[in-house]
């Protein structure tokens, strides 16, 4: 699966995983609301189990098969609670 990364130029460390060749316009405003104005910065192959920098690749491939998108938010208390969760193997989502 191939993604377009957008990052949020409102918020620091918001990003948005979108299926390669999907416009962000095409998401529900409530979605789009809290970017702001987003820049594309990378495309990604999500092939594989590939760590990514606060979880891994089956998990996005899996919310953007199920919903169209894979919102990535900024790290804080909650974030790092999941992002440890998954490191230990808790709470991931079978590919």
């Amino acid at each position: 699966m191939h993604c377009t990364i957008y990052k949020s130029l409102k918020k620091a460390d918001l990003y948005l995983f979108l299926p390669k060749g999907t416009r962000p316009e095409s998401l529900s405003a409530a979605v789009l609301e809290p970017f702001g104005r987003l820049e594309a910065v990378m495309d990604l192959d999500l092939s594989g189990d590939r760590p990514l920098a606060r979880t891994d690749a089956a998990t996005v491939r899996h919310f953007v098969t199920a919903l169209g998108f894979y919102v990535q938010l900024p790290p804080g208390n909650q974030n790092w609670a999941h992002w440890d969760n998954l490191k230990a193997g808790i709470g991931r989502v079978k590919a």
